[in-house]
């Protein structure tokens, strides 16, 4: 009986693979491996090079396994709270997350005006509208959350609660992400007192009033209401956090 010819069981046969690999610029692709091959000869190996094959699934984020880990799933170190405004209407939502040396907070607002907010962690956990400042001289929305929040053994401007400004665009929606190692979430928990997040009136100028400018009465430039508020402005939405 004669033997079967392998090179002849299938159309892509020992010979046909020769002759392929003596084709200059072939190439095949096998799965997620594109084969490419020059000009060989029946003895030398094809060369193949492996291709990345995009699938459209993003790459995992890096999940950290304790408290303060970077990536860290939400789990005892996240505060949140809700923004109302003077008339105690829903303005949005605030979440403080603690990582490995730093804090990450994420603000929603919303029924604001467009534009550049001041955006603030006050000293005192209250958002009572018209209200009375602590130091007694002023009355007005909010003004019992007191000035920015100094955490323990800082002085000087900033001051640890300054944030970055929130930016409101024409549809009244802001979003803000941003971060800090100023102040930890023991510092926003204040022994269970809490401290108040304030978004203002008006664009914070982070005391950056140039030197050529100066006041009527020749005081140093920026003068410290300048360096205590920013010159925000009034405040229009304030949350608690504990």
């Amino acid at each position: 009986m004669t033997e079967p010819n392998p090179d002849a069981a299938h159309p892509f046969t020992r010979a046909s693979t020769s002759a392929r690999w003596r084709s200059c610029g072939a190439g095949l692709i096998v799965g997620a491996i594109l084969v490419t091959a020059g000009c060989t000869t029946d003895n030398d190996p094809p060369a193949i090079t492996a291709t990345s094959v995009f699938t459209g699934t993003p790459v995992p984020l890096t999940t950290g396994e304790i408290p303060g880990e970077p990536g860290h799933s939400p789990g005892g170190n996240v505060v949140s709270a809700g923004f109302a405004d003077p008339e105690g209407a829903p303005a949005g939502t605030v979440t403080f997350v603690e990582r490995a040396g730093f804090v990450e907070i994420q603000a929603h607002v919303s029924g604001l005006t467009p534009g550049f907010h001041g955006f603030h962690v006050h000293e005192n956990g209250t958002c009572d509208p018209d209200s009375t400042a602590p130091d007694g001289n002023q009355t007005g929305d909010f003004l019992s959350a007191g000035g920015h929040l100094q955490a323990d053994d800082h002085t000087g401007s900033p001051a640890s609660g300054d944030l970055a400004s929130i930016y409101v665009r024409d549809d009244g929606q802001g979003l803000l992400v941003t971060s800090t190692d100023a102040f930890t979430l023991d510092d926003l928990n204040n022994n269970g007192r809490g401290r108040a997040v304030v978004v203002h009136a008006d664009p914070d100028n982070f005391g950056n009033i140039p030197t050529r400018y100066t006041l009527p009465d020749h005081s140093t430039v920026p003068d410290q209401q300048t360096q205590a508020t920013g010159d925000a402005g009034p405040r229009v939405a304030c949350a608690v956090v504990k």
